[in-house]
């Protein structure tokens, strides 16, 4: 089954084609796309196809279609990966629905993207920024008692352990109020990123 859709309002992929069992998709230029037959099943002019990027259906091995988000992922061959740019989001799902009923040897799936999975760079950074205050209030205590340290490198070069002896000196009270300031910026990313937690459909083999 053969479909076109036309996205002249689109910033990127204006022409959207299905034909033949594969995905093309491009940016033509308007005279090109307005000559275009919305008729694709009797449009034997293979010109413009020659100007978009086709992705055959037996490469494809998943297709991501997430609410809310402006695009249908397309993974295909070894690693790679292309995005259908759809601003309109009824007209992001019709193409959707399309290929889960043309695509027949593709699995259908519904899930909500767990929280470590859709959060992890947040999460991550967390973790090494507390890691981080540990070591230097470490630092920060113990030249409050007095202790001398002595930094030993080699090259000139500042490692990760003496530009934690440098933050251990900006004393105890600014390292908890740069580390109180940097997390909250962390949490408040995360938050925002977990507001565009939403369901995914999956096609997939």
């Amino acid at each position: 089954m053969n479909k076109v859709w036309k996205l002249s309002e689109s910033k990127s992929d204006k022409l959207i084609l299905i034909k033949n069992q594969t995905i093309y998709k491009g940016n033509p230029g308007k005279e090109k796309i307005n000559k275009f037959s919305l008729d694709v099943e009797t449009y034997s002019n293979n010109e413009i196809e020659k100007e978009l990027f086709g992705i055959p259906y037996h490469y494809i091995k998943k297709v991501i279609n997430q609410k809310g988000i402006k695009h249908i992922k397309v993974l295909f061959g070894n690693d790679s990966e292309e995005e259908l740019i759809i601003e309109d989001e009824k007209i992001k799902n019709e193409i959707f629905e399309f290929l889960k009923k043309d695509i027949i040897e593709l699995k259908y799936k519904l899930e909500l993207p767990s929280f470590f999975n859709y959060c992890k760079a947040q999460i991550f950074a967390i973790l090494i920024l507390t890691g981080i205050f540990i070591w230097s209030m470490y630092y920060a205590i113990e030249i409050d008692k007095g202790t001398v340290f002595e930094l030993r490198g080699g090259g000139g070069r500042l490692g990760i352990g003496g530009l934690v002896f440098i933050l251990g000196n900006l004393g105890k009270m600014k390292l908890i109020i740069g580390y109180s300031a940097f997390i909250g910026l962390a949490l408040l990313s995360m938050f925002r990123k977990l507001k565009s937690r939403t369901e995914i459909e999956v096609l997939y083999r």
